[in-house]
């Protein structure tokens, strides 16, 4: 138990770090105008980071031996992801890479440990889609700052429009399997206001628009049918649960 508390504080310790670095002390950065930075709008899903992991922080444990387990597993993989967030939210180019990338890789550990735990709560793994989600998308967008800084407007023969192309059409493909094989539709609807967000950046060009268009549609029907699915599947357990 002792330990269960020390991990709690240094959770709630490195989310209140994350939280102050984002908001208090960031450091300043001009965007540049590009194709994959969304409208500014997309920005109110920190909100909701920092909301639901707030409440994942602070929620009691007490009565819930599963949840407990969980805590003791993931360790310290939590406070340091989120301290290398707070991090990287005060540097700039390129080290903001770096922790941005480290901070990923820790989640990611986070991430599986909550997937495969075999008894933890369905809405437990709910914040860190959010977050994962909302870091992915940071990660397609900063390696194009980087080379926007360093006055890079084409690489490997490709124009920055076409690489953004590569990059777009890539993301939402990879963001559909993450969808599908982890059966996530809460990292789904990030996505799709994401691509919302791209749409009406109004820096797209024609086909730009019509890859993010139907990447919408796609994640759309594919939250809905996992939706869809694990509330069929959650009704008949219950079913079965009362009959017997």
């Amino acid at each position: 138990m002792q330990f269960l508390t020390v991990l709690r504080f240094m959770n709630i310790g490195a989310f209140l770090f994350a939280l102050l670095a984002r908001v208090v002390w960031p450091h300043p950065v001009t965007i540049p105008a590009l194709p994959l930075v969304p409208a500014p709008f997309f920005d109110a899903i920190a909100g909701v980071v920092f909301t639901t992991l707030l409440i994942w922080c602070i929620r009691p444990v007490r009565a819930f031996p599963a949840d407990r387990e969980l805590i003791e597993d993931i360790g310290g993989w939590l406070a340091l992801s989120l301290v290398t967030l707070g991090v990287s939210s005060m540097t700039g180019p390129p080290w903001e890479l770096v922790w941005t990338t480290i901070s990923f890789i820790s989640l990611c550990l986070v991430y599986m440990k909550i997937q495969y735990h075999p008894r933890r709560s369905p809405w437990m793994r709910s914040p860190f889609s959010v977050l994962l989600a909302w870091m992915s998308t940071m990660l397609l967008i900063l390696p194009f700052r980087i080379l926007s800084d360093f006055q890079f407007t084409s690489l490997f023969g490709l124009s920055e429009h076409q690489w953004s192309t590569v990059a777009l059409i890539l993301a939402i493909i990879g963001g559909l399997l993450f969808i599908v094989i982890h059966s996530d539709w809460v990292f789904g609807l990030v996505l799709v206001w994401y691509l919302i967000g791209l749409f009406f950046n109004e820096r797209l060009g024609f086909l730009q628009q019509i890859v993010t268009g139907l990447g919408i549609v796609c994640a759309l029907l594919v939250c809905y049918y996992i939706f869809y699915k694990r509330q069929r599947f959650f009704r008949q357990h219950s079913s079965k649960s009362s009959s017997t």
